[in-house]
């Protein structure tokens, strides 16, 4: 399902794929070859939403911004970069997610959070409002606290697991 709120319609890529009972409303952007799966709800409307090229929403992850129909009050859009993958049933909440992300199932990262290029958000751990992590590290628990690096190897992956689902879309495209 995909509405306009407030004057605002959802910019989506003619190449992006949207499973038919994921919910896109409002102020929400996404970009080339990235994928909603089912039961995946992106909401902006004190905000907007940033999808990049190549990032996969995965099956019910809650996207959401941060803001209220006062402009004086402060905002915090979502950012989610290119070559991100976002788990299963994960949820973000006006933050920043850096190209080549991996947020693992279940995990939250909450307002004004910045997950730094290629980081991994380990399953279930939470990223509290305002914590900056440095690209490449693993962050797990709760809180969310970094523990190591990303190795070569990991950092690989994740570009070829974001075009492995963009693939995967591709296949899913006329029966969801």
């Amino acid at each position: 399902m995909i509405l306009s709120f407030e004057g605002k319609t959802p910019h989506i890529d003619e190449t992006a794929f949207i499973a038919g009972n994921a919910t896109i409303v409002g102020d929400v952007v996404v970009g080339a070859h990235s994928s909603i799966w089912p039961g995946a709800v992106l909401r902006g409307d004190f905000s907007s939403i940033t999808i990049g090229r190549y990032s996969s929403i995965q099956d019910n992850c809650v996207i959401h911004v941060e803001g209220t129909f006062n402009p004086a009050d402060a905002e915090f859009p979502t950012v989610i970069g290119d070559y991100c993958t976002i788990g299963h049933g994960a949820m973000l909440h006006g933050c920043h997610i850096e190209d080549r992300t991996l947020v693992g199932a279940m995990a939250v990262v909450f307002n004004n959070a910045t997950i730094g290029k290629g980081s991994i958000v380990g399953m279930g751990s939470v990223i509290p409002d305002n914590k900056k992590i440095a690209a490449r590290k693993v962050v797990v628990g709760v809180p969310g606290r970094a523990v190591r690096d990303v190795t070569d190897e990991e950092w690989k992956r994740s570009k070829a697991h974001a075009l492995l689902y963009a693939e995967l879309a591709e296949k899913y495209r006329h029966i969801l």
